[in-house]
Formats: structure tokens, sequence, C-alpha cells
């Protein structure tokens, strides 16, 4: 009777895991951390196998919300490098109040970052939510 209702629940699980909405979760510093542009996507780990510790920097978390975020700390409206801006991916808590992806310059803790936002399974992985792409087409991204 217990593996009958296992493999009755089991299709249900999988399938409940295709909706999901997922974010890369991550934060680095610097030219040469795993986080920042050029974003390279993680390898594909096989679910609910343990992975070894402080070995994998970036992360795909489950997202309730489906908004994630990408965040650029450090530098200023005017920097031309990137040498000490810290990149942070993460899942938004809510949506936005007007539902809108965009980036923009944002007040977090008292300081200035540069903030993109976006709705979709992985959406912020994507290396067109910069500064460079904000100049060229104005305030709002879409990716």
């Amino acid at each position: 009777m217990l593996r009958l209702v296992v493999l009755l629940i089991s299709p249900l699980l999988l399938f409940g895991q295709g909706s999901l909405r997922r974010c890369y979760v991550c934060r680095s510093r610097g030219e040469d951390g795993d986080c920042k542009d050029k974003f390279i996507e993680p390898p594909e780990t096989i679910p609910g196998l343990p992975v070894p510790a402080h070995s994998v920097s970036v992360d795909k978390q489950p997202c309730s919300s489906g908004w994630c975020s990408k965040i650029l700390d450090g530098g200023g409206k005017n920097q031309l490098d990137d040498l000490e801006v810290a990149t942070e991916r993460a899942c938004m808590q809510r949506a936005p109040s007007d539902d809108k992806q965009r980036c923009a310059y944002v007040k977090m803790s008292n300081k200035e970052v540069f903030m993109c936002f976006c709705k979709g399974d992985l959406c912020n992985g994507s290396t067109r939510l910069s500064r460079s792409e904000e100049r060229r087409v104005g305030k709002e991204c879409r990716s």
C-alpha cells in the first residue's frame, strides 16, 4: 500500500518542481568573483545529493515571489571599470509595486546602488542587466 502511495505522489512532485521560479544567489567583488559579469552559469547538480562545503559560490535557489534582483554596489554612476564593484544576485521577497522589470539607481542602507529586477526563472543571470545596458537603452531593462 505504501509503494502505491509513493508511486502516485512521485509524478506530482516532479511536475510541481517544474513550475518553480528560481534565482541565482551569490555575491562577489572585483574581477575574479564568480558572481560578476561576464556571468558563467554554475554546472547542474543532482537535486538531493550533497555538495562539498565551500565548493559552490553561485547557487540556484527557489524564489516564491518569482522576482530576482542583481545589485552592483560601489563605484558610483560615473565609474568605468569594475575593479571595486560588488555584484549580488538574489531573490526579491516581493514584487515591485508597479510589477515592472527595470534597472535604476536606488538607495539601500543610505547608499546608492545600481539595481535591476526581473521576473522569471533564473532571469538574474543575464549579463544584459548591467550599467552599460542602462546607458544605452535608458532606465528600463528587460531580461
